[in-house]
């Protein structure tokens, strides 16, 4: 059977990469109800099915129309509306960071603008009154009709075209972040982003600005207070919490824009008096709720990427396998970045999040050791690096010896600040830290208020001890396109000359997928992988009730499940114990 997968091990392979659009279009037919528009009474011509071009917005219908763009040399199929009009593409993957938020993957496709007659583009094409062909050119109709472009979905298709005509591809999926162009020379840059976008935007804050102030001057004692300007209020739930000034106070009920049943001095703040035209800003609790619920919440309410990216239930399997109790009670009362709040919630809990473009998808794992049956592909140099390719760099200052990760804000309002916080979970590898091993201290302080509890900090700041206790090595490597199936976020065995053990002999080191990337279309990829220490080895689970004793337990059992050995480290039938590090 013919696939992505069959060709790219192929000798002989063509590699093609198609960029696709997926631009806004309505449904409707110009004239035809629920469209009312008219030639003569709504416009001097039909719209262009567009919503710049719309002439009755009240019943545009949005739908979507995809463009198809390839290199001007591909090999194409016949019958298919693609435009062989790219002259290059720039991909900088997403780069994951193990200690926060990824940095974002982005895409820039340059393409030559040319003439088109508008047949498939334009659904009135032949009602015209000009001939397309010598008016204007593709992309800069293109850009004139489809002001609104930004945010839509970008795929970059990488494959192969069989013998056919037919291609396989795997798709890597972008957001609009712009279109430049066409400039004197008739070029056009189209660039996009990663989902991780959304957070980054500057109207990304949770909570939102609130736009209420308050009517008149509030008293210390006042159970009510007024919202302004007029019918502001239907902005804020029934019953909520707000901040006024340093002091947070809660309401129980609504009218209008009437805030009522108000509880005074609440989180531990003062209650005080306020001005007239002071901002009543709303608040966002969470409260018995984990991770991955709270992160759901931070991206689609504040920042807007669509549900489908997410997968919620992925998410939480992961976090019930890993984060146990991690359930934080935190109150947010000043709009803050997304992103921010993001990075902060992902570096208190030890994981990872970044943009999966092939699976399109917001990945969250925890860097551990993987779970039993889950082993990591090994690869080695002899048969599967590039020949030349490797490089091997030491990041000493990646090297951590104490995490000191300060926790339980002193107040709901407090600057997050070392002085603002009421505890403090200290780790240190002091056998690191002395003069036969590095002899220097390398700290690093963590400042978190989503962290619910001493054993949590404890146990983040243990992970994160043992993942760079030792200094860590960052590898670049290129494979050829049959060997490339590893993907951003995966563990991987690597063998190598460049990396030895005490007696020579090359090091079995496991690493983290960082970054990966095409280096030749179609032929060569790139990665970049980092040592991770705490990873090596497998996780093993605790044993349920009806699990026998290790005499009995299969070698399934035996390598999913912990035992308890014996004071000298041996199992009953004198094989050597499992030990926990």
């Amino acid at each position: 059977m013919t696939n992505f997968d069959t060709l790219r091990v192929r000798v002989g392979r063509r590699p093609v990469t198609v960029v696709e659009l997926d631009l806004d279009f309505c449904t409707n037919v110009y004239g035809v109800a629920p469209c009312a528009a008219a030639v003569g009474f709504t416009g001097t011509q039909k719209c262009f099915n567009t919503y710049p071009t719309c002439q009755d917005t009240a019943h545009y219908a949005k739908g979507l129309k995809t463009y198809r763009f390839a290199s001007e040399s591909s090999f194409l199929p016949i019958g298919e509306t693609i435009f062989p009009c790219i002259t290059d593409i720039d991909l900088a993957p997403v780069q994951i960071d193990t200690k926060g938020f990824a940095v974002s993957g982005s895409v820039s496709v340059e393409l030559r603008d040319f003439p088109y007659h508008d047949r498939g583009i334009d659904p009135y094409v032949g009602e015209r009154t000009y001939d397309p062909s010598e008016r204007g050119t593709f992309f800069g109709k293109l850009r004139g009709r489809n002001k609104y472009a930004e945010n839509r979905v970008m795929r970059i298709k990488e494959g192969y075209v069989d013998d056919d005509r037919t291609i396989y591809s795997r798709t890597r999926t972008y957001f609009i972040d712009r279109i430049e162009g066409p400039d004197a020379n008739g070029r056009v840059r189209i660039f996009g982003k990663d989902a991780l976008r959304f957070a980054d935007a500057e109207k990304a804050k949770a909570p939102a600005v609130s736009k209420g102030v308050l009517s008149a001057k509030l008293p210390g004692d006042a159970s009510v207070l007024t919202l302004v300007p007029a019918g502001v209020g239907s902005g804020y739930p029934a019953s909520g919490t707000v901040r006024v000034n340093d002091e947070i106070i809660t309401y129980d009920t609504k009218s209008g824009d009437i805030l009522m049943g108000l509880g005074r001095a609440a989180e531990g703040t003062e209650s005080d008096e306020h001005d007239a035209g002071d901002t009543v800003q709303l608040c966002v609790r969470y409260e018995d709720k984990g991770i991955p619920t709270i992160l759901y919440d931070l991206f689609v309410t504040y920042a807007g990427p669509d549900p489908q990216y997410i997968p919620l239930a992925e998410w939480e399997d992961e976090a019930v396998t890993w984060l146990g109790s991690f359930v934080p009670s935190v109150l947010l009362s000043k709009p803050t970045g997304v992103k921010e709040l993001l990075k902060e919630i992902i570096e208190g809990a030890g994981f990872a999040l970044w943009w999966d473009d092939i699976g399109a998808q917001i990945k969250f794992k925890a860097i551990v050791r993987p779970l039993p049956g889950a082993l990591p592909p090994m690869l080695n140099e002899m048969e599967h690096f590039l020949a030349g390719s490797i490089t091997v760099k030491d990041l000493p200052k990646e090297r951590t010896s104490q995490v000191a990760m300060y926790f339980l804000p002193t107040g709901r309002t407090v600057d997050l600040k070392a002085e603002n916080f009421r505890a403090v979970s200290l780790q240190v590898d002091a056998t690191g830290e002395g003069e036969d091993a590095y002899g220097t201290s390398n700290a690093r302080t963590i400042l978190n208020r989503w962290v619910p509890s001493l054993q949590i900090a404890d146990e983040v700041g243990l992970r994160l001890l043992r993942r760079y206790r030792e200094t860590p090595r960052q590898i670049t490597v290129d494979l050829d396109a049959k060997d490339a199936t590893l993907r951003t976020g995966q563990l991987v065995d690597i063998s190598s000359r460049l990396v030895q053990a005490e007696d020579g002999a090359p090091r079995l080191i496991r690493c983290l997928v960082t970054e990966c990337s095409p280096s030749k279309q179609g032929s060569h990829y790139s990665y970049t992988l980092l040592q991770v220490a705490d990873t090596e080895g497998v996780a093993r689970l605790i044993a349920p009730d009806a699990t026998p004793d290790w005499p009995f337990a299969t070698t399934e059992q035996r390598n999913t499940y912990m035992f308890i050995s014996n004071d000298a480290g041996l199992m009953s039938d004198g094989s050597a114990g499992p030990s926990i590090t």
